[in-house]
């Protein structure tokens, strides 16, 4: 009978845990958004970390940890990324690796239109450890770790309309090969597909002020996000500075406030969930903190003998 609650109990942790790992700050994570944006900024290289905790005021926090580079038209109009990510979350440690490369291929419809498409596949292991629970008596609990491959597609969509005012928006599939995820050895337990949808402008008020609106749509199974809200970027041209504020609401769950500032190639922003939640009562309005910080460069030139 203990044995049998016990697994219940696992069981409904892991399935709140079997959902993907996400960030707030959806975009710095190209790769985890769209594949198809891998390769999508304006210089040949880009690196991005990023690290979130969550539910400090309620239990163990969540700790999620993200690292992306991107390389830039390495063949004609063709771009590769890598990602890791590590999420641990409870006191049993219960922690998601992952190694995900992507590929996307670009092509121009006008000069100031194109279209983008991408594939990804991962590799993921998760663990769990026993050793740090307490039991009544000796369980037989097996396989205390499994690892599973991983599909994900996209494709992407940019304009520019003039000088002001630009776009991107795209659509996203992920675990496409719905892969098998079982602690239990119940191998009819699989990885529901994710799909996102998002949509990105630009538009520049002034010589000195930028804003970005942004909309952010997942789906998992049966569990859902929106985000909305917009980037305010205030240009400091005699510094070679930009200070960035931003405010997204997540639906019925968060307000989303964040601040930062970008200079010489490096942008850094720090962002925090407050609670708006059924569980505010014990989160007492307390979510999550997060921390994202991209640099951006290009080749060096040879110089010319």
């Amino acid at each position: 009978m203990r044995t049998f609650i016990y697994l219940l109990c696992f069981v409904f942790v892991f399935n709140l845990k079997a959902q993907d790992v996400h960030f707030s700050q959806f975009s710095v994570s190209t790769m985890g958004l769209n594949p198809a944006l891998v390769g999508n900024q304006s210089t040949d290289f880009k690196a991005s970390f990023q690290k979130r905790t969550q539910w400090a005021s309620v239990a163990k926090p969540f700790s999620s940890i993200a690292a992306n580079f991107d390389a830039k038209d390495v063949l004609k109009r063709t771009s590769v990324g890598f990602q890791f990510l590590n999420d641990m979350a409870g006191d049993a440690n219960f922690t998601t690796s992952q190694f995900n490369a992507a590929i996307s291929k670009s092509f121009s419809i006008d000069r100031d239109k194109e279209i983008s498409a991408g594939i990804l596949l991962g590799f993921t292991q998760r663990k769990v450890d026993f050793s740090n629970l307490i039991f009544e008596e000796n369980e037989n609990l097996q396989k205390p770790s499994f690892t599973y491959f991983d599909v994900g597609i996209g494709a992407n969509y940019s304009a520019i309309i003039n000088d002001n005012f630009s776009f991107i928006s795209g659509l996203s599939a992920f675990h496409i090969n719905k892969p098998k995820q079982t602690l239990l050895d119940d191998e009819s337990v699989q990885l529901d597909e994710k799909y996102n949808s998002y949509f990105q402008s630009f538009y520049r008020i002034n010589n000195t002020i930028i804003l970005n609106p942004a909309l952010f749509y997942s789906r998992q199974g049966k569990s859902s996000e929106l985000l909305f809200g917009t980037v305010i970027r205030y240009e400091i041209f005699t510094f070679n500075m930009e200070l960035i504020s931003q405010i997204f609401y997540r639906w019925d769950d968060a307000i989303i406030p964040a601040f930062g500032l970008n200079y010489n190639s490096i942008t850094s922003v720090i962002s925090y969930d407050i609670n708006t939640s059924d569980l505010v009562a014990a989160s007492q309005n307390k979510g999550g903190f997060e921390f994202s910080i991209i640099y951006m460069w290009n080749k060096k030139k040879r110089k010319q003998r």
